[in-house]
């Protein structure tokens, strides 16, 4: 595998990793919550998510993840079509 497509496949692993922790930092904030707050007990659900709150900082950090997984997801399948371009172009100069 070319050293490019090892870098890219190493962030991607990365990235997934960042998000599946944001993601479970994310799940358990919201279980947590539920805990707290009976069904019929629960604050108005902006309240929750004001600026600067704990659950707004989940959130966004697991929103950020997803995008960051998405564009390295985005830049490994160009490399991968780069490196597979490549290997099917002519090899040399044509003699004539």
């Amino acid at each position: 595998m070319q050293s490019e497509l090892m870098t890219r496949r190493r962030l991607l692993h990365l990235t997934y990793e960042r998000y599946l922790k944001a993601d479970r930092a994310w799940a358990l904030a919201l279980s947590d919550m539920r805990q707290w707050f009976p069904t019929g007990a629960r604050p108005y659900r902006a309240a929750i998510g004001d600026p600067g709150s704990r659950m707004r900082e989940l959130y966004e950090a697991r929103a950020r993840a997803l995008l960051r997984l998405e564009t390295a997801r985005v830049k490994f399948a160009t490399a991968k079509q780069r490196l597979a371009d490549r290997q099917t172009a002519p090899q040399g100069r044509p003699s004539g």
